[in-house]
């Protein structure tokens, strides 16, 4: 397994517990690791990418939060010190991803029209 994937699976854990416990009071007994501040950014979207968003984020059963979350962090660690190996899983994995895009692409009404006039 690669360093990128083992990472993928760390963040794609974290996400998935942070929005599990999301609300939860800490018990008394937990003891956390202090990994500095979270920072808030914003993003300006057009309004028909983040439908999009929200679509995507419901299909996979996720808050949007925790998807933008994810990329974000994929995107990151792609960034980080690729090797050969990595890029090949990692063009190997967008490929996949690519045609799930398509098949759902090619199911929808929009297919084939633009959004620009």
């Amino acid at each position: 397994m690669s360093a990128k994937k083992d990472a993928r699976d760390l963040v794609a854990a974290a996400q998935e517990e942070s929005e599990a416990t999301f609300g939860e009071p800490v018990r008394e007994d937990v003891r956390g690791e202090r990994r500095g501040r979270s920072v808030v950014q914003s993003v300006r979207l057009p309004a028909e990418d983040f439908a999009e968003i929200e679509r995507i984020a419901a299909r996979a059963k996720v808050p949007v939060g925790a998807l933008i979350r994810g990329w974000v962090l994929a995107g990151l660690a792609a960034e980080r010190g690729t090797s050969l190996r990595d890029a090949i899983d990692h063009l190997a994995e967008e490929a996949q991803r690519l045609q799930r895009l398509a098949a759902v692409s090619s199911a929808s009404p929009r297919c084939g029209k633009s959004s620009k006039a």
